[in-house]
């Protein structure tokens, strides 16, 4: 999984308030545009047309690869409205004007008070959110949230699948957003991210801005808008090496207080020191393929997951060595993985992106056992990709967690009551 590099993205100023709904990007909710027949249409989640007609009885599917049209998005599909039934001749029953109210766009607040003007015009069918019910951390949606992506032949992840993850900005003199890393949500108000992605902004954090609920960098048509915060302070570990990359780890205390919802949440942390719970490791982030792989690949704009192998620290130390030299030591606030697919690998410029575990097998809930901090290119093959070890640092994150009188229980994993989770 590699560096997603110096993607650009415009946004307006950032706003602070207690919860950070305040700062979503919006979009016109109406779209006007041709479809593929040539028709007046507008702009809809592929999932809510069949057959080039709204429809509310579609698969809930999205194509990412589908061939581009007058929408310009390939979540989003030009769509006509269905016909609307004539009134036979000489039927001459009374119409009243129709009332329409609008709770998912308070901002047109003179477009819902002409309502009887507006009825012609079209209108994107509603998305249909399920109530958020979530308990405790390390949740994964496997199927998605609202929908399913199919065509993802590039280890794209499915929409709101590691709701824990985040992208790290900084805002550049343009006002414009330049991706920095990759993070974890491990609390409402904070973020577990690598020292190296925060090093460079130790003496002035404000460019800095931390995006939850982002899938793909390439569309805000997201059916649940990403969130923006920025950042109150950080905390770089006081050991931190900046050359030999030891502890390798910073928190962020964010400036606002997140509410959680389906693309949005926290995963669980490991135990102090703890072994890991199993063998294979998934690795979730924004990136490039590496240049080797055929046929070339275009960069990546969603959310990508990796599967790799753990490799023990005393068998990731003989590879190293052979690579850096017979004396190289793998200081113990690294763990290493192995790519199980050269497609896989990940690239400089990964760092801070989020490594997890099942916390046993078949829960559906995760342990954040790794963050990405140091490998060789990832057009190097057989290299170990470098993690830094969390649990290693958990005694760490408590302290500054409690410190700033944050929750240590929001990721502490306990298992579920209803025994469904003790095989």
């Amino acid at each position: 999984m590699a560096f997603f590099g110096w993607w650009i993205i415009s946004l307006g100023l950032l706003c602070s308030g207690i919860v950070a709904e305040v700062i979503v990007i919006s979009t016109d909710n109406n779209e006007v545009c041709t479809t593929r027949s040539g028709e007046a249409g507008i702009c809809v989640y592929q999932y809510q047309c069949r057959e080039g007609v709204i429809s509310n009885s579609g698969e809930m599917i999205i194509d990412i690869r589908q061939k581009l049209d007058d929408c310009n998005d390939h979540m989003m599909e030009c769509c006509a409205e269905p016909s609307k039934p004539t009134t036979p001749a000489g039927d001459k029953s009374e119409t009243f004007p129709t009332t329409i109210a609008s709770i998912t766009n308070p901002i047109d607040e003179d477009v819902n008070e002409t309502t009887s003007e507006n009825t012609d015009e079209p209108k994107r069918p509603a998305i249909n959110i399920p109530p958020y019910e979530v308990e405790g951390c390390g949740h994964r949606n496997p199927n998605g949230v609202i929908f399913r992506i199919e065509n993802n032949q590039f280890s794209e992840s499915e929409y709101g699948e590691y709701p824990w993850t985040v992208a790290i900005f900084a805002r550049t003199k343009n006002n414009s957003l330049k991706y920095l890393c990759g993070g974890a949500l491990i609390d409402r108000a904070a973020i577990l991210t690598t020292a190296t992605c925060l090093h460079a902004y130790r003496f002035d954090i404000t460019p800095l801005v931390v995006r939850m609920g982002e899938w793909d960098m390439s569309t805000v048509h997201e059916p649940i808008p990403h969130i923006d915060s920025g950042m109150e302070k950080i905390y770089i570990h006081p050991q931190y090496g900046m050359t030999s990359k030891i502890n390798d780890i910073a928190i962020i205390v964010l400036r606002d207080t997140i509410e959680l919802n389906h693309t949005i949440g926290v995963v669980c942390l490991p135990p102090a020191n703890s072994d890991l719970p199993g063998k294979e490791v998934v690795g979730v982030g924004w990136g490039e393929v590496p240049h080797f792989i055929e046929p070339r690949k275009l960069p990546q704009t969603i959310l990508k997951k990796a599967h790799l192998r753990h490799l023990p620290h005393e068998l990731c130390q003989q590879t190293l060595r052979k690579l850096m030299g017979r004396r190289y030591h793998l200081h113990h606030s690294f763990l290493c993985a192995e790519a199980l697919d050269t497609e896989m690998l990940p690239c400089r410029g990964d760092t801070g992106s989020p490594y997890i575990m099942e916390t046993s097998y078949g829960s559906e809930r995760y342990y954040l056992v790794g963050l990405s901090s140091w490998g060789y290119d990832c057009n190097k093959q057989n290299a170990p990709t470098v993690l830094t070890n969390v649990a290693y640092h958990r005694e760490w994150i408590d302290k500054v967690i409690k410190g700033d009188d944050l929750n240590v229980w929001s990721y502490t994993y306990e298992q579920s009551t209803n025994n469904d989770e003790e095989e």
